[in-house]
């Protein structure tokens, strides 16, 4: 029976867990154990006033400042057992339950204006080595998973080589974990992705906006972070 192994946005996991303790080495987090996300938008946040957090379905939702500040309180998500593992890969819980934010959603009064990301990419910058992306998922419990996972596979006519290093730790409550591409280079024919997903939050991470009307901002935001999905966790 195929593992539910996605938290529906899943691109989480690995980079860098540290002590003996079951501690996890972190900095710079957006969000608290309880929920409370909070930051400071620093592009044209004149544009947007207020913000709305979704899973399935609305999370939270606050203001925007003219300085584009914004602090809300996300409820728990309807979670899902993470699952088994694929080969390669161990969970230390494979009964721990789980699930991420979708989407952050802002507008400027009710007009819809695009999303935020907590990245270290403009939205204009090609895809390379070494940008990361903040994903957030509540657990209800501690867990780890460790391991390295190789898959080759076709998807839309394409050939994706993709590998993923995992090495991270849930605790109970919102976590931040981070995405990073360390390796990416795409032909006509063949897609290669070497990442790193981890709990390790760089000072480069900060939350962008992206207008809705930009048309390469899905391929530039989440068509990577589809292709893990498709290859790694859709199985």
């Amino acid at each position: 029976m195929k593992t539910i192994f996605r938290i529906t946005v899943m691109l989480l996991v690995a980079a860098f867990y540290s002590c003996q303790k079951n501690e996890i080495t972190i900095g710079n987090s957006s969000i608290t154990s309880d929920g409370v996300l909070s930051g400071t938008i620093v592009n044209d946040s004149n544009r947007i006033d207020s913000i709305k957090v979704y899973g399935e379905n609305l999370l939270g939702n606050g203001t925007v400042s003219a300085y584009g500040k914004f602090s809300t309180i996300l409820t728990t998500p309807v979670l899902r057992k993470i699952g088994s593992a694929p080969s390669g890969v161990v969970i230390s819980d494979t009964t721990a339950m789980v699930f991420s934010v979708d989407q952050f959603k802002v507008f400027k009064g009710i007009m819809y204006q695009g999303n935020i990301y907590k990245s270290n990419y403009n939205v204009d910058d090609s895809i390379n080595a070494g940008e990361s992306t903040s994903e957030f998922t509540y657990s209800n419990r501690l867990f780890t998973i460790k391991g390295q996972q190789v898959q080759t596979y076709t998807y839309n006519g394409l050939t994706y080589n993709l590998k993923a290093n995992y090495n991270v730790t849930f605790k109970k409550g919102w976590n931040e974990v981070v995405l990073k591409i360390d390796f990416y280079s795409k032909t006509t024919t063949t897609t290669t992705l070497v990442e790193t997903l981890s709990n390790f939050i760089t000072s480069d991470l900060q939350w962008r906006y992206y207008p809705h009307n930009a048309s390469y901002v899905r391929a530039k935001t989440q068509g990577v972070q589809d292709v893990v999905r498709q290859g790694f966790l859709f199985r």
